[in-house]
């Protein structure tokens, strides 16, 4: 079973999708099937809507959600009563921010399911910290999206699986591309551990970080406005810890200055990472170095060759190609179900 044991070795998992419709139920479902053989007990829940079997925007069909006997999951109240298979409802969560309370319970057999769960940060990471304490499950696994990355983050969820394909792009050299894009925020190195413990307990402001690892406050507040892009520059720290989000102006500001060879940028994780794949090449081809405080667990990239609206690249094509600019495996979920 490709990939499922590094999966068992954490607690919690993500699945992202690269776009809707590149796969990402489809792993999710295969993921489940994988972990229930395996005697692994799981308890999964979507930071969006997922498993309804018409895509809501698109109007194109979707794979629906299957749980598995024995395993949990945490979804809204109306889709939880809209089920047709027995459960045990574990908790009931009224005063979630979310519009009509979480349900959490136990499938008694299997059934397909609508996920809706935790539609925030904070929250989200609430519900993957306490599962395995209240439920006992051995995997926290959330059904993620790409457009909401800093729900898949490493402060939530200890691994990842990104999955892509054809509903991205129809030109494979492009899909490759983003993929790999994609991939390089992924697989930023950390800084070491000793470092990172103390630069998580920083949450705002912009800060120098000198060559015995002590942290000076710059007295900029953020990084997101043109002003303080300005301060960070004429600081000349070289450097430099963000633990909010980066954005494009910043690194691309950044990435035109002459001293920007040996320049080291440290951020929180990859979700706080907002740039264009031409500016963050261009920071890094001229010297400079983008380290984060918490890593990402890359367990897998799977690819999804069709695409909903009718056409389909070549798949072992897809997958050999996918290979070769990632430099790991590759899996195409539909031929590991064969």
């Amino acid at each position: 079973m490709p990939f499922i044991d590094r999966i068992r070795k954490y607690k919690s998992l993500s699945i992202v999708g690269l776009e809707k419709n590149t796969g990402k139920t489809e792993c999710l479902n295969y993921v489940l099937r994988r972990m229930a053989q395996t005697q692994t007990q799981v308890a999964v829940t979507s930071i969006g809507i997922d498993g309804e079997r018409v895509d809501l925007i698109k109007s194109t069909p979707k794979p629906e959600i299957y749980v598995e006997p024995g395993m949990y999951f945490t979804t809204l109240s109306r889709y939880y009563l809209e089920k047709r298979f027995c459960a045990e409802i574990c908790e009931v969560d009224n005063d979630s921010a979310v519009s009509g309370g979480l349900v959490t319970a136990r499938a008694l057999e299997k059934g397909k399911i609508v996920l809706a769960g935790p539609s925030d940060t904070v929250s989200l990471a609430r519900w993957v910290e306490q599962a395995p304490l209240k439920w006992h499950v051995g995997l926290a696994l959330v059904d993620g999206a790409l457009s909401r990355m800093s729900l898949a983050s490493p402060a939530v969820t200890e691994a990842m699986i990104l999955t892509t394909g054809a509903a991205y792009s129809a030109n494979m050299s492009r899909l490759l591309g983003r993929t790999r894009f994609v991939y390089d925020t992924l697989c930023l190195p950390a800084v070491p551990k000793e470092l990172a413990g103390r630069l998580g307990e920083v949450v705002r402001g912009v800060w120098a970080v000198d060559e015995r690892s002590e942290l000076k406050d710059l007295g900029i507040h953020s990084a997101l406005y043109v002003q303080d892009v300005t301060k960070i520059i004429h600081s000349g720290e070289r450097r430099i810890y963000i633990p909010g989000v980066v954005s494009n102006t910043l690194l691309d500001k950044l990435g035109h200055q002459k001293e920007v060879s040996g320049m080291e940028l440290i951020i929180r994780d990859f979700s706080r990472l907002f740039t264009e794949p031409d500016i963050f090449y261009r920071f890094l081809k001229e010297g400079g170095k983008i380290s984060t405080v918490l890593q990402t667990n890359l367990i897998a990239v799977c690819i999804n060759p069709w695409s909903p609206e009718g056409y389909h690249l070549n798949a072992r094509e897809l997958e050999k190609r996918m290979q070769e600019v990632l430099g790991l495996p590759v899996y195409n979920i539909k031929r590991l179900e064969r």
